[in-house]
């Protein structure tokens, strides 16, 4: 059977306040700004009753269904430099005007998400890295150091943290150095 994650109060908040922006009259509004109909053909050739309804991207300017669509902060609503601040500002920045929300298809925003996410990381791993140096700078080597930066370590697949891996493998190096352990060699 497969482990569960812990239940995270603050992810359940953010995913419940998310989904009510979903339904507000906002993304409507965006989403009506760039749609349009497309007849719709039957097998036998006659047209349908229902003509079927396509949005343009507002990234690639390609038209997709209506199911491959979403609605997109252009500045996010949690600022990749700062974090998650408090609740009122989260709210204040989900529940926006038109203005700052586009339509996009899913490719796109699937891309931008995960570039955020990845620039969120960047500055998160980086902080911690600082503070693992800064403890071997003042003699103190944890006892879990290989496991913690094994953490980092394990991200190499991962487009965009390269400077993290090496970051944490020449932290690695240097401990290993320092106390004189010799690297395992693969075959």
């Amino acid at each position: 059977m497969k482990k569960r994650p812990p239940y995270n109060q603050n992810a359940a908040i953010r995913g419940a306040l998310r989904r009510q922006f979903s339904r507000s009259p906002v993304v409507r509004e965006v989403l009506m700004k760039v749609r349009r109909e497309v007849p719709r053909f039957n097998k036998d050739g006659s047209r349908a009753k229902k003509d079927s309804v396509q949005y343009q991207c507002r990234a690639c300017g390609e038209w997709t269904k209506s199911t491959a669509v979403s609605v997109d902060h252009i500045t996010p609503v949690i600022d990749v430099q700062v974090g998650f601040v408090d609740w009122n500002q989260f709210v204040e920045r989900l529940f926006c005007g038109p203005d700052n929300l586009q339509a996009i298809c899913d490719t796109c925003h699937n891309a931008k998400t995960q570039s955020e996410r990845i620039a969120r990381l960047l500055i998160q791993y980086d902080e911690e890295l600082y503070r693992f140096e800064m403890m071997i700078m003042q003699g103190v080597i944890p006892a879990t150091w290989k496991k913690e930066l094994n953490k980092y370590i394990a991200k190499k697949k991962t487009p965009g943290l390269e400077s993290i891996v090496e970051k944490a493998k020449n932290i690695k190096s240097h401990i290993e150095k320092e106390l004189g352990c010799q690297p395992r060699k693969r075959s």
